[in-house]
């Protein structure tokens, strides 16, 4: 291969023979190093390995993809394996370069674009007063405490920094300043704390201050020229085509977007030719930001903004182009970087300066968040967890040291020194992040029983429902219905999470809804709009009697985290019940049902309707005719969830219209099942409250059932199971119970329990709607 360098004084020029992109194989003789496409899927192999083993050796610290990849990026470069020179000129030579520099831009253009993209703007103003003065904050007040650490550093140290002089110090401490969402968005999607409260506070306060930050940085780089030239045709041109660059994005691309979405049917992806389309206004807006004097990254930014966020842009986006960025784009990306860092050439001095600078950003980023919070009384446990986040960094300040780099504002040394005091500051501060906040969450210690058998009468009952279909709103309305006491004396409070997934990196929200006020107008949107009006509803219903409050919730959260919106809202609102709504008992359903029943301050209920629960729409004008009557039926076998549940049950009898059969299973003659002694004193005191409370009772009945085996407890609900509209069990026994011996063998939704799953199953083929009750967990009750 002939080879030649040409100059044309300022910069040189490597001309090569072109041998082809493919090898014709070893057996033929060829090397397939020489050939761009076989070295290029070498360098991908390698960097893929290396990170998957750097990620095994990490995980006990903390989750961060973004140091794995790196390292495996650095392992490969001068540090390590870089110091082979056979095997530099084998996978290092001009031509990987010139593969790697290229894949490298093209690969941080696709990925700002699909992270911005997912970027939705609303944050900001659901964020509140706190997150715009904490975004303020965390602009202005780590930039100025950097300038003068700076101003100290190059005042009290002869020579330069790590071979910068003050105005390369100026630009490193302006990048080091910056604090991006992409980059807290990862973190936080991989410790799973989107949906929290430190997340939520995080998220909206960093993008308050990306909108501060490139306002200015627009600002700057648009009007550069008016700051160094007279004034002009020459001056006034570049600044034009700038502003008019960012128009044309906006008003050229936004109705490409909109037609887009018409041309998808609701519920389907992308068509191939669709995404041609973007990736073409892609590229054509990066060339053009190049072209009028912006950084390439500008024109990816500005197309990710006015995209918009209601699918299929959401997942769709990720699907389609972002596993391709991730999987084959990032590795070359990462090579870039680690080819860049020499430890060889770091000098203690120089460590130890700049370490000092980014330490004390670092501290002002921290305390920019912290100082806010605790002024607007956040809780200090979740202000420092906030302040510990901004302090991460991630491929983003990575790429914009590279892009210093690239343009000589920085020096080899320094920009070497930045990526490892990036990636060692990451780690430690996400490992803080995620023990302080597990520390924080492990549990909701509450300090009195939120149960109804507990339920003091002359304090509101608080009821919570949570539901992941639609179609169980209208079931857990008339079980609400049914326990509302007409009695104004007994008030009632209702609290309503309608739960939907989030979109793969979208932003997690709590939205509470209010009386008349409507969302924007989306397929979501009308589906919040119609349960908050169904509950409405209900809540008018009972504007007479002035004993029933309602507040209406939408969380949108990560499937696996959903539960802690859930937990969250009891614990706050310090409910005594919490009513899940399940439909077909889904893998998701079953997943959520585990964790809310696992981690709940309060009792917990499942419902799952058959069909047999009338509306509640009609259960008032039925009652006033004296022509719906409505059977339920309370199992008890002992336990504190059967306690629970016959707490609830007879609560259900002050209402005119129901009939309550208890049927208690005993074993010979009126034998409890139990052996715990403590457990039968309890429920022979229930079973005696019971009898007093319902002695004058009518519309109430109390049997006594023998039931030995398993057979026996089917054998009875086949035959009676049809005869009642709503059948209310406990979830948890003892496992040395007879008669439930070999049910949880064949079961198919355990989570309601060995009997709850025997009435919801096929071979019974029972109509009866199910209810079964879990007893709040002694685990999160802490007395005083």
């Amino acid at each position: 291969m002939n080879n030649s360098v040409t100059s044309n004084g300022t910069h040189e020029f490597v001309c090569e023979a072109w041998l082809g992109s493919s090898s014709g194989g070893l057996l033929r003789g060829d090397d397939p190093l020489k050939y761009s496409t076989p070295l290029l899927l070498l360098l991908i192999s390698l960097v893929s390995s290396l990170s998957s083993v750097f990620q095994a050796l990490l995980r006990p610290l903390a989750n961060v993809d973004f140091v794995t990849q790196i390292l495996a990026g650095i392992f490969l470069g001068p540090s390590a394996l870089g110091q082979n020179i056979d095997l530099v000129k084998k996978l290092f030579n001009t031509r990987s370069y010139f593969i790697i520099e290229s894949f490298e831009a093209i690969s941080f253009m696709f990925i700002s674009y699909i992270s911005t993209a997912q970027v939705d703007m609303g944050v900001i103003k659901r964020g509140g007063k706190l997150a715009i003065i904490n975004g303020l904050s965390l602009f202005l007040f780590p930039y100025v405490v950097g300038a003068i650490a700076c101003t100290v550093i190059t005042s009290n140290i002869r020579g330069t920094v790590a071979k910068n002089n003050p105005e390369q110090l100026h630009n490193l401490l302006t990048n080091q300043s910056v604090v991006y969402f992409q980059v807290a968005y990862s973190v936080l999607s991989n410790l799973k704390m989107l949906n929290s409260e430190p997340g939520r506070l995080a998220l909206s306060s960093i993008m308050v201050a990306n909108c501060f930050g490139w306002g200015f940085f627009l600002l700057l780089i648009t009007f550069d020229s008016f700051l160094h030239q007279n004034y002009s045709k020459t001056t006034y041109l570049p600044t034009f085509t700038k502003v008019l660059l960012l128009v044309g994005i906006v008003v050229v691309c936004r109705p490409i977007f909109n037609w887009i979405v018409k041309r998808t049917p609701e519920g389907k992806k992308l068509k191939a030719s669709h995404l041609c389309t973007i990736c073409v206004m892609l590229c054509t807006a990066t060339f053009l930001s190049e072209t009028v004097g912006f950084p390439y990254v500008v024109g990816s930014v500005a197309l990710g903004l006015v995209t918009p966020k209601t699918p299929p842009f959401g997942t769709g986006l990720t699907d389609k182009i972002g596993s391709f960025c991730y999987a084959v784009l990032m590795p070359c990306y990462v090579i870039g970087i680690g080819n860049k860092v020499d430890f060889f050439s770091f000098n203690l001095r120089d460590i130890i300066s700049l370490e000092f600078l980014i330490f004390t950003i670092s501290a002002a980023k921290f305390a920019s968040i912290v100082l806010p919070s605790l002024y607007f009384q956040v809780p200090i446990s979740h202000a420092v967890i906030v302040g510990f986040i901004v302090c991460i960094q991630g491929i983003y300040d990575v790429q914009i040291f590279k892009q210093l780099l690239n343009y000589k504002n920085i020096s080899h040394e320094a920009f070497g020194i930045m990526v490892i005091s990036a990636m060692v500051h990451s780690t430690i501060f996400t490992a803080i992040v995620k023990n302080l906040y597990g520390w924080v969450q492990r549990k909701h210690i509450t300090y009195r029983r939120q149960t109804v058998q507990h339920y003091e009468p002359n304090k509101p009952l608080k009821i919570l429902t949570c539901f992941y279909h639609r179609e169980t709103v209208p079931p857990i309305l008339t079980v609400l219905e049914l326990s509302t006491c007409p009695s104004s004396a007994s008030s009632h409070s209702i609290v309503s999470v309608n739960l939907e997934e989030l979109e793969q990196n979208n932003v997690p929200l709590l939205i509470q809804h209010h009386p008349g006020h409507n969302d924007e107008s989306s397929t979501s949107s009308s589906r919040r709009d119609q349960i908050s009006k169904a509950f409405e509803k209900f809540r008018s219903g009972h504007d007479l009697q002035e004993n029933v409050s309602v507040e209406c919730f939408t969380a949108v959260a990560p499937s696996k985290t959903m539960h802690e919106d859930v937990c969250a809202l009891a614990f706050e609102k310090e409910t005594d019940l919490i009513i899940f709504g399940m439909a077909d008992g889904t893998a998701a359903e079953r997943r959520l049902c585990r964790n809310v029943r696992n981690a709940s301050p309060s009792s917990v209920a499942v419902l799952m309707d058959q069909g047999r629960l009338p509306d509640f729409k009609n259960m008032g004008t039925a009652m006033k005719n004296g022509s719906m009557r409505i059977n339920i039926c309370s199992i008890f076998l002992g336990g504190a969830d059967d306690r629970e549940t016959l707490a609830f049950a007879v609560r259900m009898t002050n209402q005119p219209y129901v009939n309550l059969t208890v049927l208690k299973l005993v074993d010979g003659e009126n034998v409890s099942h139990l052996n715990d002694v403590v457990e039968k004193r309890l429920d022979f005191r229930t079973i005696e409250k019971f009898r007093q409370d319902t002695m004058n009772k009518h519309n109430v009945a109390l049997r006594e059932v023998w039931i030995k085996e398993a057979s026996d407890l089917v054998n009875l609900l086949r035959e009676e199971g049809n005869n009642y509209d709503l059948i209310m069990v406990g979830i948890r026994h003892e496992k040395s119970f007879e008669v439930l011996q070999g049910l949880s063998v064949w079961s198919e939704i355990e989570e309601l329990g060995e009997i709850g799953d025997l009435l919801v199953s096929r071979d019974l083929k029972l109509s009866a709607s199910v209810l079964a009750v879990q007893q709040q967990l002694s685990s999160v009750v802490e007395e005083v």
